[in-house]
């Protein structure tokens, strides 16, 4: 009897404070969804849509909360601010519903880490990591809380043969400053370009720092089935100019360049920011690297899905979106997918599992 009312006692622990994954050992997994860009301000109903698929875990890469805007004004973030915004989200009875019935794993971008520019010189970062780690529910004694760069992390779930690791890459703490481009507004437009930053070929330039560089190799030399590296920016496309990894084209050849040489084949980078969906697909002499892109959950821009991409598969998809990770263990395939708001698959590539025996 005392057995099971310390049983029930902890699992109306684990309710109240949301559904968690644990490092290892999990149950093998089959479907993950993932997103980002949601306006804490916005109606957000896309989450019963993301419940609905019943997908064993949620990656959020980015932009949970726009913590240093309200739609119309900047400004500067602080603990009032980011109190009241967080607790908008909690707000929202849907994303409420969704955080008790299905895991949720995140990294965050430039708005919940509190600068629209912000890198390594935003002075406030320490604040935020707090209010985002708690409104994640991420655990107290959590090394994401006290690494002195960074909220990046790494899991590995499932038994051998059917592992998942998902990578969480932090491309905020440690990013140097921009890059401006010197032609005017009109003479970027003229040739498609849409953002304001070009690529730096400073060698010095970094996005994720030495250290967490140093970590990632660590992780990918574990072993694994199927590798998630998510990124908050998208790292394949380079020509919009915008925040991304090809402002720092050296950064950005290291990833792919480690990615090629140093893991399996079953590699598929996940990323957001850009307000729109769309797969990209980045061939070497070893592999071909797919990224998936899901933005937004609350919105979408139409003139970011216009500018050119050399590496899209397909089009892209200008509407409110998130992404679907489908993998078949018995038939050796994963599926990547982008879902509407209404629960229609509108991108789907399917990839050949090669798995080694």
């Amino acid at each position: 009897m005392l057995k099971s009312t310390v049983f029930i006692a902890i699992l109306l622990v684990m309710i109240s404070c949301g559904t968690t994954l644990d490092k290892r050992g999990a149950e093998n997994i089959t479907k993950i969804a993932f997103g980002s860009c949601a306006k804490q301000w916005e109606p957000q109903p896309i989450w019963n849509t993301i419940l609905n698929q019943k997908p064993d875990l949620f990656l959020f890469i980015g932009d949970a909360i726009y913590g240093d805007w309200d739609g119309k004004n900047v400004f500067e973030v602080n603990e009032m601010t980011l109190e009241r915004d967080y607790n908008q989200f909690n707000s929202i009875p849907e994303f409420k519903s969704f955080q008790r019935n299905i895991p949720i794993e995140a990294i965050w971008d430039n708005h919940d880490y509190g600068s629209h520019n912000g890198g390594v010189e935003f002075e406030k970062k320490e604040l935020t990591r707090t209010h985002f780690l708690d409104f994640f529910k991420v655990p107290i004694n959590s090394h994401r809380r006290t690494r002195g760069d960074g909220i990046y992390s790494s899991k590995i779930i499932g038994e051998e043969g059917k592992r998942i690791q998902v990578i969480l890459l932090d491309t905020r703490w440690n990013r140097t400053p921009f890059k401006l481009d010197t032609l005017s507004m009109e003479e970027r437009k003229e040739i498609g370009k849409i953002g304001k930053y070009i690529a730096s070929e400073d060698s010095s330039a970094t996005i994720l720092g030495y250290k967490q560089w140093k970590w990632l190799e660590e992780e990918l030399s574990k072993p694994a089935d199927v590798r998630l590296i998510c990124s908050s920016t998208q790292v394949i496309p380079n020509q919009k100019g915008m925040d991304e990894w090809g402002d720092y084209p050296l950064e950005r050849q290291k990833l792919l360049s480690l990615i090629s040489q140093k893991t399996g084949n079953n590699v598929i980078l996940l990323t957001g920011n850009v307000h729109f969906a769309e797969l990209s697909k980045f061939s070497t002499k070893t592999k071909d690297i797919y990224e998936l892109t899901s933005s937004g959950l609350t919105h979408v821009n139409e003139s970011y899905a216009k500018a050119p991409n050399k590496f899209r598969k397909g089009k892209p998809f200008v509407n409110l979106n998130f992404g679907l990770i489908e993998v078949d263990w018995e038939r050796q395939l994963i599926d990547l997918g982008v879902v509407n708001k209404m629960g229609i698959k509108r991108i789907l590539y399917s990839l050949e599992l090669k798995i080694k025996k």
